[in-house]
């Protein structure tokens, strides 16, 4: 085969952890000693790139992706993520809400395939969803606060997008959008909102996705309905129009 390369094997510590009986180096050189003579027999059986072994699913992108972290499908959060669709229409963009506790979102399992190959090997609706994600120029995220964070569908989500930071690295696939969070809780002031906040901003900052402010909308034990709180609709689609500003880069 000369100096051409005609095989990649990909592997990461992770996958062979410690206590196991061999370490990711061994692993490495048993499979190549194993493949040597078939590799040197039929290069052209391995010439093909394996980076990414299959395409993402999912019919057309959006401009604008929303993120509705509720369970509750008439809930608040889904109020403001049709506020959210709707100001993307009257800026002439294209939007897609996941109301993500009705797709089948299983946890990440920190195996670290996906920095492999650029795939994540959990057989769920997540592929969808980073389709999206990764050509979209506004990522959106509404939710309510659950004991002080996120709610548990969304969590999941974040965790598994990890598997779009794999791609950035191994396929280079960059997120090149700009986010924002609006969030709601039952109670008054900042203290309900300071892990979530943290949590959404590592989560855009991890990607690359670029934050502005977040929209925090509390008091909702007394209002319950988020239309009752006064500027808070105003808020959420002045942010947005700010997003959606023709050069605005934050």
């Amino acid at each position: 085969c000369g100096a051409e390369r005609v095989a990649t094997y990909a592997v990461n510590s992770y996958e062979v952890p410690p206590g196991s009986l061999i370490d990711t180096r061994e692993a490495a050189e048993i499979l190549f000693s194993r493949l040597a003579h078939d590799v040197a027999s039929r290069p052209h059986a391995y010439t093909r790139s394996r980076r990414l072994t299959r395409p993402l699913p999912g019919s057309g992108t959006s401009d604008v992706v929303i993120l509705q972290g509720s369970p509750r499908r008439f809930g608040n959060s889904a109020r403001i993520a049709s506020w959210c669709a709707d100001e993307a229409a009257r800026a002439g963009l294209s939007s897609r809400i996941f109301f993500l506790h009705e797709f089948s979102i299983r946890p990440c399992i920190g195996c670290y395939a996906c920095y492999n190959y650029g795939y994540c090997p959990v057989d769920d609706d997540m592929p969808g969803i980073v389709r999206a994600l990764e050509s979209a120029s506004v990522i959106v995220v509404c939710t309510p606060v659950y004991t002080g964070t996120v709610p548990a569908g969304l969590k999941a989500v974040i965790d598994r997008c990890q598997w779009l930071h794999a791609r950035q690295k191994v396929l280079g696939r960059e997120v090149h959008a700009r986010g924002l969070l609006v969030a709601v809780a039952g109670r008054r002031g900042a203290a309900p909102f300071v892990c979530i906040t943290r949590v959404v901003s590592m989560f855009m900052e991890n990607l690359g996705i670029r934050p502005a402010a977040p929209v925090l909308i509390g008091d909702l034990d007394r209002a319950r309905d988020v239309r009752k709180i006064e500027g808070a609709e105003d808020d959420v689609r002045a942010a947005l129009r700010t997003l959606f500003a023709p050069g605005d880069e934050g």
